[in-house]
């Protein structure tokens, strides 16, 4: 629209992720009925996978600009800084190499004050400008 490129999103679940899944899944199922606290139901595709086919609900995207000390195997470092763009960083859920099993807001607002720490400690050396 209007001459700007429109994003296409092609989304699926990795399969170490599938695979994480599984064993959380089978774990917690596992302890609750040892622990007779009840029993979990788990749902799977008719191919033994988890139901988790597309995001909806409380799914999570992440991993877009993921983060990695090697550039090919990532956008951003440890500091969240894009590689080989001194001064653009990226703060948020993308970042993340892996999905974790719940909500990803305290790890985002740990990230973002860490990111913070590292801004000012640039900015007062003189390494950033405003």
């Amino acid at each position: 629209m209007f001459g700007c490129p429109k994003l296409e999103v092609h989304w699926h679940w990795p399969e170490e992720d599938i695979q994480q899944t599984l064993r959380a899944q089978t774990q917690i199922a596992d302890e609750l009925e040892r622990s007779v606290l009840g029993k979990l139901q788990l749902v799977h595709d008719p191919d033994g996978r988890p139901n988790i086919v597309r995001p909806v609900g409380s799914h999570h995207l992440m991993g877009t600009t993921r983060m990695h000390d090697d550039p090919k195997l990532g956008v951003v470092d440890a500091n969240c800084r894009v590689h080989g763009i001194h001064n653009l960083f990226v703060a948020g859920s993308s970042t993340f190499p892996a999905g974790g099993y719940a909500n990803p807001t305290l790890t985002i607002v740990a990230m973002a004050l860490r990111l913070g720490d590292v801004l000012k400690q640039e900015f007062t050396a003189g390494a950033l400008s405003a």
